[in-house]
């Protein structure tokens, strides 16, 4: 595990969006698989930026985490955000983008599908937020090491979450996903999570100074031989210097 340590937020995107960019610049058919949220929220926008500016995507392959079941265009959706966030933005975008559909009727052959395009474009990057009770994607605490793409039911402090980002009423709330599991996430080339502000203190401390457990799903990613944990002050405030 590689531990980078940042003042705040502003300067998390900045190294996040630098690494992302030198993935490109080294690789230009990069494939890289992005997660949502508050997190990765700068590293899009900024992203978008430095594409207009001329940073070259066009033989790239972009793809994301998971995707929640409920509508396509909701504004919890990966769909929705990406496009906010990224897609919406620039007018030269990666020669392919892949999402899993949140309004799939057939949720096991929707799991195969995106199977089958994880395996054909091997991620050279996988970006990972930091859930408060330490899950990663939808590998809520209990999740077996072994995992693989499935439909998962979020826990209670998950649904919070996405209902405290978006704004959401309960009954609004998604309260399942589909995810890549522990396998999927574990084949990225480089693995990179991410965590700001106080509230992932202590997932922060459990991950770092913990035991690797199925308890902490992102404990596990301390078996990766490329994995990247950049935290800003505030979500290392619990580690023991």
């Amino acid at each position: 595990m590689k531990l980078i340590k940042v003042k705040n937020y502003e300067e998390m995107t900045e190294v996040l969006l630098k690494l992302f960019v030198e993935q490109i610049e080294k690789k230009p058919d990069s494939v890289l698989s992005f997660t949502t949220g508050y997190t990765p929220e700068g590293l899009l926008d900024r992203l978008a930026e430095r594409i207009n500016q001329g940073l070259d995507v066009s033989r790239c392959i972009f793809c994301n985490l998971d995707e929640y079941v409920g509508k396509k265009d909701g504004v919890y959706s990966v769909y929705h955000f990406m496009h906010e966030h990224l897609y919406d933005k620039i007018s030269n975008g990666p020669k392919e983008i892949h999402m899993m559909d949140a309004e799939a009727a057939d949720q096991k052959a929707e799991l195969e599908r995106y199977a089958g395009i994880l395996k054909k474009y091997p991620r050279d990057i996988q970006l990972l937020g930091l859930g408060t009770n330490g899950h990663i994607g939808a590998n809520e605490p209990g999740t077996p090491a072994d995992s693989t793409l499935f439909v998962a039911d979020s826990c209670e402090s998950t649904i919070q979450a996405t209902q405290d980002l978006f704004g959401l009423k309960r009954e609004e709330t998604p309260v399942q996903m589909f995810t890549m599991g522990f396998r999927e996430i574990m084949a990225a080339d480089c693995v990179i999570l991410a965590a700001s502000g106080r509230k992932k203190a202590e997932p922060v401390k459990a991950v770092v100074e913990g035991e690797i457990t199925e308890q902490v799903p992102a404990s596990l990613l301390k078996n990766h031989k490329n994995f990247i944990f950049i935290v800003d002050e505030e979500a290392a405030s619990l580690l023991t210097e």
